[in-house]
């Protein structure tokens, strides 16, 4: 039953990232799916800093400095100081950074929509309260079940 379970999981996951991938337009500059995830938690947290960001997207500094500088080079984010500490370096999307994050969560939205229109609102929760148990357990491995 567990393996079940996983595989469901895998399979969502699956077909909500490919009809993602299907809602947008193909273009030859268009991010990747990761680049896409990178700009909407820029977009969540703007001023984020890289260490943060890397954190957040559970990857190493250097692959997100990488995606960073690939991203400023199609002109959706940019990098600047802190005020606070000249040292440290902010991340903000720019103007069409934030068109796309916006139709990006558009898209995101109507696509969770669908996929949730066959639960009732009560299953809604149970199945929100669920996934965050879940969610958590990874986080805390060494955690008991219970």
């Amino acid at each position: 039953m567990n393996e079940d379970i996983t595989n469901l999981l895998s399979e969502i996951s699956r077909l909500f990232r490919t009809e993602m991938r299907a809602s947008s337009a193909v273009e030859e500059k268009e991010p990747t799916p990761f680049q896409n995830e990178v700009i909407a938690m820029v977009g969540r947290n703007s001023g984020i800093g890289v260490l943060a960001l890397a954190e957040l997207a559970g990857r190493d500094k250097a692959q997100i400095t990488r995606i960073i500088a690939e991203l400023e080079a199609l002109g959706l984010v940019v990098r600047e100081r802190a005020a606070s500490d000249r040292r440290l370096w902010q991340l903000m999307l720019t103007n069409a950074g934030e068109t796309l994050f916006r139709q990006v969560h558009a898209r995101r939205s109507a696509l969770s929509a669908k996929m949730l229109s066959a639960l009732a609102p009560h299953e809604r929760d149970q199945l929100q309260a669920m996934l965050t148990k879940m969610r958590d357990a990874l986080k805390c491995p060494d955690r008991e079940a219970g």
